[in-house]
């Protein structure tokens, strides 16, 4: 991931935030609006290819605000993949690929954690 990538990837997430969008991860148990968003690195430059910890926090339905601190992402995939065909083009789900501290390398062929989020429309 260069720089492009994690300014396009931090452009992904604050329109979420600005838009109120509800986000639902099954595999972690989340399901709810974002309503902040934390990185670091804050400003990002040329010499950058991840994101050290990327902080999310979630309002879910029952107004309990639930955080969740993510490290080392590395890169990530925004579905649909298609290109644009009509002007209202929508993101259905992201992926973030997170290096794995605790896999070793030699014994697996994917030393990246995945999570994803699909994102939940109000109209």
């Amino acid at each position: 991931m260069n720089y492009k990538d994690i300014d396009m990837l931090k452009g992904v997430f604050s329109n979420m935030l600005k838009n109120q969008y509800t986000l639902r991860s099954i595999d972690l148990g989340i399901n709810g609006k974002l309503i902040a968003i934390g990185y670091n690195p804050y400003w990002t430059s040329r010499y950058d290819s991840k994101i050290e910890k990327l902080e999310l926090s979630f309002l879910n339905s029952r107004g309990i605000m639930v955080p969740l601190i993510l490290k080392n992402i590395v890169d990530f995939e925004v579905y649909p993949k298609e290109g644009r065909r009509n002007k209202k083009y929508r993101i259905n789900s992201i992926e973030l690929m997170i290096l794995s501290p605790y896999v070793n390398p030699r014994n697996q062929k994917d030393i990246y954690d995945r999570v994803k989020f699909e994102i939940i429309y109000n109209d």
